[in-house]
């Protein structure tokens, strides 16, 4: 007989095992990770600007995926287990969002709407992929421009420009309190004023640096990259119930990928503990991992999944894997 309750159990006795989180917070690991991420960035930089054809083009790939990457630790700083710091998580947010035009403080309530409403009517996530979960059977033609859409991420950047626009002119921001408004406008102005400023530097110097250097990573890499992460987080999954181990989705992979993603690999476990510091998930993950009905070892094994029906797609968790000793 299926209970209702599990789920909610499962959650509550694991979260228990976890106690307080806040003294967990690490603000030295937070900051070597960004000053990793800004070291790779003026590699990227350096590279674009050597000149060849080789370096622009390894240049604007490292920069696309680091700008990408930034998103990542965007949304630790959100959560506000970076830095234990409210003050240090904001400034390093609000910056980590200028590559791609995303303000922190939309970003976070956003964000944190979609952890309180996920298996709900009123959930809603920042990044608008179209059909967010895969729940929609289309023709191939309209598949195929639908993973058009999702990978150019086009809608980002309309809804900056319209979020700019309706800033700009005085209007509310809908769904969102004053002081929220005033701090996304405040994103707003800063990534508008250091956009205007990279335009204006281009044209009076006429160099092409930060065409090669920002709009063309983010662009042809960062964006697609950005989505293809994104993507397994909740796709397919039974986004009708509020069960964590039934909406979401973890994938193990690697210590490369989980230190790309930032821990959102783990995605099940952050779900379940929002506030857990990202080095902590893991940990978190050996717990919680036999219980996850949506699980793959690797991002490979994830998208391999697709070429299976919906019907027909396996919906068992790592539990063999987990029942075996280590």
């Amino acid at each position: 007989m299926n209970d209702p309750h599990r789920g909610t159990r499962a959650m509550a006795e694991v979260r228990a095992t976890f106690g307080s989180v806040h003294d967990q917070i690490d603000g030295r690991r937070f900051a070597g990770k960004l000053l990793l991420l800004v070291l790779l960035v003026v590699a990227g930089a350096l590279l674009v600007r050597h000149g060849s054809v080789w370096s622009i083009a390894c240049g604007v790939l490292l920069l696309g995926l680091m700008y990408a990457h930034a998103l990542e630790l965007q949304h630790e700083a959100l959560h506000s287990i970076g830095f234990r710091g409210r003050r240090a998580n904001v400034v390093a947010g609000v910056l980590l969002g200028i590559p791609m035009l995303t303000s922190f403080s939309a970003y976070r309530a956003a964000h944190m709407r979609h952890h309180r409403c996920l298996g709900t009517p009123d959930n809603r996530e920042y990044f608008d992929y179209g059909d967010q979960y895969g729940h929609t059977d289309r023709t191939r033609a309209r598949t195929v421009l639908a993973w058009v859409y999702r990978f150019s991420m086009v809608s980002l950047y309309r809804q900056f420009l319209a979020d700019t626009l309706r800033l700009a002119a005085g209007r509310p921001v809908p769904g969102e309190k004053p002081a929220t408004v005033r701090d996304i406008r405040r994103d707003h102005l800063l990534i508008t004023a250091v956009l205007g400023t990279a335009v204006t530097a281009s044209v009076a110097t006429g160099s092409t640096f930060a065409v090669w250097a920002w709009l063309v990573p983010v662009l042809v890499v960062a964006g697609p990259v950005h989505a293809a992460v994104e993507l397994p987080e909740h796709y397919r999954c039974d986004t009708g119930t509020t069960d964590v181990f039934r909406n979401t989705r973890t994938i193990r992979s690697n210590r490369l990928m989980a230190w790309y993603t930032n821990g959102n690999n783990f995605h099940v476990e952050h779900h379940l503990m929002p506030s857990l510091p990202i080095s902590r998930l893991s940990r978190l993950h050996r717990i919680t991992a036999p219980r996850a009905l949506h699980y793959h070892r690797t991002y490979r094994d994830f998208y391999r999944s697709l070429r299976t029906p919906r019907s027909r797609a396996p919906l068992a968790g790592p539990q063999a894997e987990y029942d075996t000793p280590q």
